[in-house]
């Protein structure tokens, strides 16, 4: 969602609001619009899979507006920084969990039906790169933090680095892919 930060940002920061209660608000409303924007994906996703919304994705979603709570009540720039950074240290956990061979990780951050031959070197391929972005999101956001930057350096560089690592992404997934399917290993 860089879109939704650097414009809510820019838009509070052209009506006076301070440095901080801008970021921070800039921050809280783009992680609600990310999860609005993967809330209907990832409900589509297990109902295909499992058969039903599992009940941890409505335990996820109260969670994620109690953090957004308490970031908003908080109303300091540097929680909201280290929230993702917990968040992300804790994704990219989850994922080298499901790498090591814990069958319900893989199962529903990689979800396949029953009747698809996905090679299952193909899906731990995906979540190592998954653990991957969230470690250089960290790395990011913690060096963000210890130098000390200005709000407006974050706002820039946290709102072009979802498209440089979606491009990363892509470019390491097909230079590096093992194959799609069972037969072709």
């Amino acid at each position: 969602m860089p879109a939704v930060l650097a414009g809510i940002w820019t838009t509070l920061k052209a009506v006076g609001l301070p440095d901080s209660e801008a970021f921070v608000w800039a921050a809280v409303l783009a992680q609600a619009a990310h999860l609005w924007a993967v809330l209907p994906v990832t409900i589509r996703r297990q109902r295909h899979v499992f058969g039903r919304a599992r009940q941890a994705t409505s335990w996820a979603i109260a969670a994620s507006f109690a953090v957004l709570s308490v970031q908003v009540w908080w109303s300091e720039p540097w929680l909201c920084q280290r929230l993702v950074s917990i968040y992300c240290g804790w994704y990219a956990l989850t994922m080298a969990f499901g790498v090591w061979g814990n069958r319900d990780v893989l199962n529903h951050t990689v979800p396949v039906s029953d009747k698809a031959r996905v090679s299952p070197m193909l899906r731990r391929h995906l979540l190592k790169l998954n653990a991957l972005i969230a470690i250089l999101i960290i790395a990011t956001n913690e060096t963000l933090l210890a130098v000390e930057a200005p709000l407006n350096s974050s706002v820039l560089t946290l709102s072009l680095l979802p498209v440089a690592l979606h491009y990363l992404y892509q470019i390491i997934l097909r230079l590096t892919a093992p194959p799609l399917y069972e037969s072709e290993s």
